[in-house]
C-alpha cells in the first residue's frame, strides 16, 4: 500500500528511474505476484525453507539500512492498519489498469513529492527525517536536471 509513497527511499537517485518502465522486468506499480518479475513484490516458491519474496522495487544504489526500514516498516504498517493485498497478479503486469494511487512515481522529484506529503511516512520515520530526505531527493533530481551531458553535447555541439 505505501510503495509508491515510500519509493524515494529505495531509489533515491535520478538514475533509479530509468528502469522502472514498462518491459524492463521491473515493476512500474504497486503490485504482487507469484513468479512474476512484472510485479514489485515476486513470490519466489520453493521448499517449505526456501520460500520468499523479492522486494523488485529497490534500485542497485539504495542505502540498504532505509530499504529495510521501508519494507519491514510498510510492511508494519499494512499489518497495524489491516490492509488486506490485493489478488495476485498473473500474467503481465504492465497490461493491467490500475489505480493511479498504485503506479509508481516515474522520477526522483515525483517520489520526493509523494515522500513529503505522505501521512503514513510521516508516522513511520517522523516529520523531520521525512522532510528533510524529501528535500534532499528534490535538490537532486534539480542538480541533474541543471547538468549538460556527454550525449547532449555530441549530439547537439555543431548545431548550436
Amino acid at each position: 500500500a505505501l510503495m509508491p509513497e515510500l519509493l524515494a527511499l529505495v531509489a533515491a537517485t535520478v538514475n533509479s528511474y530509468t528502469r522502472l518502465v514498462p518491459g524492463f522486468w521491473a515493476p512500474t506499480a504497486a503490485t504482487w505476484g507469484v513468479e512474476n518479475r512484472t510485479c514489485a513484490l515476486r513470490v519466489i516458491q520453493g521448499g517449505a525453507s526456501s520460500q520468499r519474496v523479492e522486494y523488485r522495487i529497490a534500485a542497485a544504489d539504495i542505502n540498504p539500512y532505509l530499504a529495510l526500514a521501508a519494507a519491514i516498516g510498510s510492511g508494519l504498517w499494512g499489518i497495524e492498519h489491516r490492509i488486506e493485498p490485493d489478488e495476485p497478479i498473473s500474467g503481465n503486469a504492465y497490461d493491467r489498469k490500475l489505480p493511479a494511487e498504485r503506479q509508481l512515481p516515474r522520477t526522483l522529484s515525483e517520489a520526493a513529492e509523494r515522500l513529503a506529503h505522505s501521512a503514513a511516512a510521516q508516522e513511520l520515520f517522523g516529520t523531520p527525517f521525512v522532510e528533510h530526505f524529501a528535500a534532499s531527493r528534490q535538490w537532486e533530481e534539480r542538480e541533474f536536471r541543471r547538468a549538460v551531458t556527454d550525449w547532449e553535447l555530441a549530439r547537439y555541439f555543431e548545431i548550436i
